[in-house]
């Protein structure tokens, strides 16, 4: 059974939430009942899910080095792309790289090109 650990510690169990608009936010509610840590990251300020998750992040999600460095910084153990626009083929290499995308990143990528 997994173990979650305790947010904002080294045992922590972090969830990168790309996006960050409404959903996301009740998304970041449940994960903390849950005590799961919680980074946002949108590409504006302020945003509902950015209001209520540990930290944030304000980056154009479309810049695939941009993404890459958030991440890398954040070491999430879980990342959930929660819009379309979004640089998918960076999601694609990452997972690759062994990073965990939920749901992968190539469902990601076909939402994005349809």
């Amino acid at each position: 059974m997994p173990r979650i650990g305790t947010p904002l510690s080294s045992s922590a169990t972090r969830v990168l939430l790309c996006g960050s608009g409404e959903l996301g936010k009740e998304l970041v509610i449940e994960l903390q009942r849950l005590g799961v840590e919680v980074i946002a990251v949108d590409r504006y300020a302020n945003a509902p899910a950015m209001q209520v998750a540990h930290r944030h992040h304000v980056i154009d999600m479309l810049d695939g080095v941009a993404l890459r460095a958030i991440i890398e910084q954040e070491r999430p153990h879980y990342i959930v792309p929660e819009i379309e626009a979004i640089a998918t083929a960076t999601l694609v290499a990452l997972e690759g790289e062994g990073y965990t995308v939920i749901p992968t990143a190539r469902a990601a990528q076909l939402t994005m090109n349809r």
